[in-house]
């Protein structure tokens, strides 16, 4: 019988830990999106500026 109290106890203690993980991500996931805008943005700057000193390689 106490083990069974002890299983239970961890149940509780993980779903415990789902239930706060599952309140903050959202919070997680709205937070990054204007992070992950920054980066692509800054990615697309990236390959333009690669595509143009590529095509001045190829011209030289």
């Amino acid at each position: 019988m106490e083990d069974m109290v002890g299983l239970m106890m961890v149940m509780w203690l993980a779903v415990a830990v789902v239930v706060v993980l599952w309140i903050c991500m959202p919070f997680a996931i709205f937070g990054t999106k204007p992070l992950l805008r920054a980066l692509i943005a800054e990615q697309k700057k990236t390959n333009e500026l690669l595509a143009a000193a590529a095509t001045r390689k190829a011209d030289a």
